[in-house]
C-alpha cells in the first residue's frame, strides 16, 4: 500500500497537469484578438507550459501556426495580419522555444514530440478538425501530422520544406554519435551555469550569421520579443541550448513517402527559391507529388527569397495563402 501511495503522489506530482484548463493565463485586457493585436496564452501540458500568440476571432477557421527550428511564433508576427480575418490562428512557441518551458532535465527533444503535442493543444482548444501553416521544422511537424491524423486536417501550407530531413542510411551510426556528444556536451554546460551575457547587437550579428543571412535586423526585433531574455550584464537567448544538437530521430524517406500517401488535407507547398536544400530537388518533388494520392488540392510555388522570406518579405506569399484558404476546395469562401 506503501508503494502505491507513492506511485500515486509521484503521477499526481510529475505526470498529471497541475490546474489543468485549456488556458492557464491570458495575457491581455482584451478577450477577443484579431489580426492586429493578438493575445497571449498559456497551455498547461505534462511536463510543463506552451506560449502562444492567438490570432482572429474565437469562432474562426481553426489553425495552428508552427515555426522553424531555434525560432519563435513570433516568426510569423508580419505574415498572419495579411492573410484572412477569419481564421483563427494559434502561434505556439513549440518546447524550449520562445516563451514555453524547457524540457527536464535528462528528456531529450524527440521530432515525434509534436505530434503527441499537438494532440494535446487541439484536445485543450477542443478543436476536432484544423489546419496548419508550419514554416520549415513546423511544416515538416505539420507533414507529420497529416500523415498520422489525416481526418483531423483541412488545409497544410508549408513554407520552405515539405517533411523533415530524410535520414540517409550510411550516415545514421554517425548522425547519432555527434548529435550524444553534443547533448552530453550541451547538457554540461547547462549544469555549469548560465551562458554569458552579451550585446542586442551582438544577438542580432549571430542570429543573422547563424540564418546564413536570411534573417535581417527588423526580422531580430520582432523574433527576440519572445527570443531574448534581458539578464545582468547583457542579454541570452531564452531558447534551450540543448536544442543546438540534432534530435535523436531516425526519418527515411520511404517511411515518410508512405504517410504522405494518406495525406487528405489541401496542401500548399511555397519553397523558398534562395532557401537551403535539404535534399535534392528530385526528391522534394517526389514528395510533393506523392502527396496526390489522396490529396485532392496539392499545389507547390516557388517564389524569390531566403529560408525566412515569410518574415522578412511576407507580401510575396500572403495572397498565395489567402487564395489557397478562400478556395472552395479548402473550405473557403466559394
Amino acid at each position: 500500500m506503501a508503494d502505491d501511495a507513492e506511485k500515486m503522489l509521484f503521477r499526481m506530482q510529475h505526470i498529471i497537469p497541475q490546474q489543468l484548463s485549456s488556458v492557464l493565463n491570458v495575457h491581455d485586457k482584451e478577450t477577443v484578438s484579431s489580426n492586429v493585436n493578438p493575445m497571449e496564452i498559456e497551455f498547461q501540458m505534462t511536463w510543463g507550459k506552451v506560449a502562444a500568440k492567438v490570432w482572429g476571432p474565437p469562432d474562426g477557421r481553426p489553425v495552428f501556426a508552427l515555426h522553424g527550428w531555434l525560432d519563435n511564433a513570433a516568426t510569423f508576427d508580419a505574415l498572419i495580419p495579411l492573410l484572412p480575418q477569419n481564421l483563427r490562428i494559434v502561434a505556439v512557441d513549440t518546447a524550449g522555444h520562445g516563451l514555453s518551458d524547457h524540457y527536464p532535465p535528462d528528456i531529450a527533444y524527440n521530432f515525434f514530440d509534436c505530434l503527441v503535442a499537438i494532440e494535446r493543444l487541439a484536445g485543450l482548444l477542443k478543436w476536432k478538425k484544423f489546419s496548419f501553416i508550419g514554416h520549415s521544422m513546423g511544416a515538416a511537424m505539420g507533414m507529420l501530422y497529416a500523415g498520422v491524423f489525416p481526418e483531423k486536417v483541412d488545409t497544410l501550407v508549408c513554407l520552405d520544406l515539405a517533411r523533415a530531413e530524410v535520414t540517409r542510411p550510411k550516415m545514421v551510426g554517425y548522425r547519432l554519435r555527434k548529435t550524444t556528444e553534443k547533448l552530453l556536451k550541451y547538457e554540461a554546460a547547462i549544469v555549469a551555469g548560465p551562458e554569458k551575457p552579451f550585446s542586442y547587437d551582438a544577438a542580432i550579428e549571430r542570429s543573422i550569421t547563424g540564418s546564413f543571412g536570411s534573417l535581417d535586423t527588423n526580422a531580430c526585433h520582432l523574433l527576440f520579443k519572445r527570443g531574448l531574455k534581458k539578464v545582468d550584464g547583457g542579454h541570452v537567448f531564452r531558447r534551450d541550448r540543448r536544442l543546438m544538437a540534432a534530435p535523436l530521430t531516425l526519418t527515411p524517406k520511404e517511411d515518410q513517402l508512405e504517410m504522405a500517401k494518406e495525406v487528405t488535407a489541401n496542401v500548399l507547398v511555397i519553397k523558398f527559391a534562395q532557401g537551403p536544400d535539404f535534399e535534392s530537388p528530385e526528391n522534394f518533388m517526389e514528395h510533393v507529388k506523392t502527396l496526390k494520392t489522396k490529396a485532392k488540392n496539392v499545389r507547390y510555388v516557388e517564389v524569390e527569397g531566403a529560408h525566412h522570406v515569410h518574415l522578412t518579405h511576407p507580401d510575396r506569399i500572403a495572397t498565395i495563402i489567402s487564395e489557397f484558404f478562400n478556395a472552395p476546395s479548402s473550405g473557403g469562401i466559394p
